[in-house]
């Protein structure tokens, strides 16, 4: 009874009850769904409003507790390196999807906006009309961190059954890390592995079509309203660009050449602003900002500092720990890439060994251990020969498909222009051929995009595969065969495709267009 009367308490002095949904704007909530469906979660919200959440896949073994999805963060421009160079970078989803086979986790499909900052305080009094529905700004990382737990705290209290959960663990609310901000911003496993890696995560339209960031000559107006006749990301996100800068849960840290530099530093803002112009706003862009405000000493509140929050678990859980120690020991235990030379290691043994038996013994494993690696290091050296060789070849295939689209373009235009001055018949007749045209140019474009996602994977192969002795020797081996046979117009588009590698290895993040500009040029 006392329990009960307890419950009771804690319903009628927890803000949320003052209202009901209908009470607010559906721009508030999802303004995305009508055009692009419904998010993926919806969160209940003090006031009687709701959050909505976009789930993120990341596939990784499932068997294994400590997998996790290794990627690649920044882009390859040297004037702004320090922050955003590229380095690898691992992720894993705080819950796992058995059927489908991929961990995964939420993050807000909008920004933290004015009517959802109002109602996690408190403030249930007033109506919740359209204008609650622009991002909330002027937060300082310490008021974001707040927010996330009075959210929580209020869910746990008020709906903890909506919360995602996975066996003892329970969903929280949090500001995301840079991986899980960036894995989401670029697409996550819905992008295309070509378009994943390039500066912005669209390839049709213009920035104006997914952000609100300063026109040139304009001043920026504040924060906008969220999702406002702006199109998502591939994951469903919006304003992931521009609007408001989201902050970020660890600190900032300079790229110390492909690595998290060693020094912490002030708070690290994602995403750019509505304050930023066109040029300024891209996937990568880190911003570091004071924790306080030199001028007052106060925690810094940027005119455009916001939030989207992701929601977490803790990792080690009662039910997961034998899970997680075991997969920890028996990947300790796997053989992994010994750092020595183990036939070094096999002669340092031979050389301390006394017995003559032993001694043969280990001669006879030392003599198959060494034709072992020659032998695997022989079928290295072909494979990436072969590699090789696949990627002049699709350097020839995509240069071909292009000049074929451009002669069938110039073909087009041609028609076009019989078109407007023809008339009955004929007029019929030649717009038959257009419209054939233009499906055989469709056609052609998609085979080269296909091919062209070949071509990105066999850099990648050779990039990423190879150390570069072998990537080396199987260069110079295959362009020596090529001489031999005096196959010279093979051996020139080898050559073409070797320099593109070096560049590609230099600007792996490369969009579509350089890339099959690299191809072709």
């Amino acid at each position: 009874m006392i329990r009960q009367f307890l419950a009771l308490l804690i319903l009628i002095a927890t803000p949320g009850f003052a209202q009901s949904p209908e009470d607010w704007p559906p721009l508030v909530i999802d303004p995305g769904a009508q055009n692009w469906g419904a998010a993926d979660l919806l969160l209940p919200t003090p006031c009687g409003g709701a959050m909505a959440f976009q789930r993120i896949d990341v596939p990784v073994n499932l068997d294994s507790p400590i997998a996790d999805q290794p990627f690649r963060m920044g882009q390859s421009d040297a004037t702004t390196a320090f922050a955003d160079y590229l380095k690898p970078t691992h992720l894993r989803g705080a819950f796992n999807d058995l059927e489908a086979g991929v961990s995964y986790f939420y993050i807000q499909r909008y920004e933290l906006n004015e009517g959802q900052h109002r109602a996690i305080l408190g403030d249930c009094d007033a109506p919740f009309t359209p204008k609650d529905a622009r991002a909330r700004g002027k937060l300082s990382w310490f008021d974001a961190n707040d927010i996330a737990r009075r959210y929580t705290e209020w869910l746990m209290a008020n709906a903890r059954e909506d919360l995602p959960g996975e066996g003892d663990r329970v969903g929280f609310l949090r500001l995301p890390t840079e991986p899980e901000w960036e894995y989401a911003a670029r697409g996550g496993a819905r992008a295309d592995p070509s378009v994943f890696a390039a500066r912005r995560f669209f390839t049709e339209g213009g920035l104006q079509d997914f952000a609100a960031f300063r026109a040139p000559g304009k001043s920026p107006k504040g924060p906008a309203i969220i999702g406002a006749r702006r199109q998502p990301n591939p994951l469903g996100l919006f304003d992931i660009y521009g609007n408001v800068e989201e902050l970020m849960l660890e600190p900032f840290r300079l790229n110390a050449i492909g690595r998290s530099h060693g020094q912490a530093g002030g708070l690290v803002t994602r995403g750019g602003s509505a304050d930023l112009e066109e040029a300024q706003i891209y996937t990568a862009k880190r911003s570091e900002y004071p924790m306080y405000s030199p001028l007052t000493g106060l925690a810094l509140r940027g005119e455009y500092f916001g939030a989207r929050f992701v929601i977490g678990a803790i990792v080690v859980s009662d039910d997961r720990f034998d899970a997680i120690k075991e997969g920890w020991v028996a990947e300790a235990d796997r053989p992994a890439d010994a750092e020595t030379d183990p036939l070094a290691t096999l002669k340092t043994l031979l050389d301390g060994e006394v017995d003559p038996r032993r001694r043969e013994a280990l001669s006879g494993v030392q003599l198959e251990f060494r034709l072992a690696r020659e032998a695997a290091e022989a079928s290295l050296l072909e494979a990436a020969k072969s590699t090789l060789l696949s990627g002049a070849t699709l350097v020839v295939t995509l240069t071909e498909d292009t000049e074929t689209l451009q002669r069938l373009d110039r073909d087009r235009i041609r028609l076009y222009d019989n078109i407007v001055i023809s008339a009955g018949a004929a007029r019929n007749q030649l717009m038959t051929n257009y419209r054939l045209l233009a499906e055989d140019m469709r056609k052609l474009r998609e085979s080269r995009k296909t091919f062209l996602l070949s071509y990105r994977s066999t850099l990648e192969a050779l990039t990423d595969g190879l150390d570069d002795t072998t990537r080396e020797a199987a260069y110079k081996a295959m362009a020596q065969s090529l001489d031999a046979q005096e196959q010279t117009q093979l051996l020139d588009v080898l050559n073409r495709f070797w320099d593109d590698l070096l560049t590609y290895r230099e600007t792996p993040d490369m969009d579509a267009n350089a890339l099959l500009k690299l191809a072709i040029d």
